[in-house]
């Protein structure tokens, strides 16, 4: 098996192209959604905008939502948490009666669209308000205080951490062979139900690429990928800043345990692979049946149900 074509492979069933109607869903959705916060907070707010793996381009079709910052005015709420809440509060009232869910998140407010006929899956959007730092300093700066909601990764209900999203858009811009990395340790981490944060994948990839000449092929800028993981995410030494602000490493605030556990399952998946690319290549990144020609239905009977047993 030529491991690049197979992850090529992969990689084109994952397209979000695939699923062009549902797309058109969000993208409808998201409209709608900007455009009552505009009505709602008028010159309390900037204008709203995109973020998260669609604005990044590092989407597939196995698990994506659209995120829509709301940067507000200093001035429009006295805290955070009442930013917070006011939003939330205003979408309920919104959506309230229409089948919407409404959820509180840990730095967003997510809203679940029931699935439209035909769909196998719901229209997801994240709204996530966010407040300058200063009065009149966000057009200049983009510098955003975001809330967070519940205590998560070692900040507490109500504190904040102060981010640029349009810098960390910028960091991947123009990317795309990191992109292609990206998106296949996403996949990985969605078929097998990793709870690895996709934003320390993604760094991690970019720094782990930073002196790529162009020299390698997909599977060998993965496994170079893989390796760099196995190798340095656990070390006490490594550090990945958040490109929206230099003060906040993410590995900091993952903690030991997870980046032990990233750490062990790259040790396993390249230790399997090496051995056995035909069995587990496909097994930690299948192609998406749904939209492919791959058929090997042997391959698939020689599935392992479990790695395990091979280390």
């Amino acid at each position: 098996m030529n491991n690049t074509e197979y992850l090529r492979e992969v990689l084109e069933t994952h397209k979000m192209d695939k699923i062009e109607g549902l797309i058109a869903r969000h993208k409808e959705r998201r409209d709608e959604i900007t455009q009552v916060i505009k009505k709602k907070y008028g010159a309390n707010a900037y204008d709203p905008f995109q973020s998260g793996s669609f604005a990044k381009h590092t989407a597939t079709n196995i698990k994506f939502d659209i995120d829509i910052v709301v940067p507000f005015k200093r001035s429009a709420f006295r805290t955070l948490q009442e930013m917070f809440d006011n939003v939330c509060d205003f979408l309920t009232e919104t959506y309230i009666g229409t089948g919407v869910t409404i959820r509180k998140q840990k730095v967003s407010i997510g809203i679940s669209f029931p699935p439209a006929q035909g769909d196998d899956k719901a229209v997801e959007i994240d709204v996530v308000p966010g407040r300058e730092l200063s009065d009149g300093g966000y057009p200049e700066s983009r510098d955003l205080n975001l809330c967070f909601n519940e205590d998560h990764w070692g900040f507490k209900k109500g504190s904040y951490q102060k981010t640029n999203i349009q810098k960390q858009i910028e960091h991947i811009k123009g990317k795309d062979k990191q992109r292609e990395v990206i998106r296949l340790l996403k996949i990985w981490k969605k078929q097998k139900e990793k709870d690895h944060k996709s934003f320390v994948i993604e760094l991690a990839v970019i720094r782990a690429l930073e002196n790529d000449n162009g020299s390698m092929d997909l599977w060998q800028r993965l496994r170079f990928v893989m390796a760099y993981l196995r190798d340095h995410i656990a070390d006490s030494s490594c550090h990945l800043y958040d490109p929206g602000n230099s003060d906040n490493d993410v590995l900091e605030a993952m903690g030991t345990y997870k980046r032990n556990l990233l750490r062990s399952d790259m040790e396993i998946m390249l230790r399997n692979i090496d051995d056995n690319p035909e069995i587990f290549l496909p097994y930690y990144f299948k192609v998406n049946e749904k939209y492919s020609g791959y058929q090997k239905k042997e391959r698939r009977q020689m599935y392992p149900t479990s790695p395990q047993r091979f280390g």
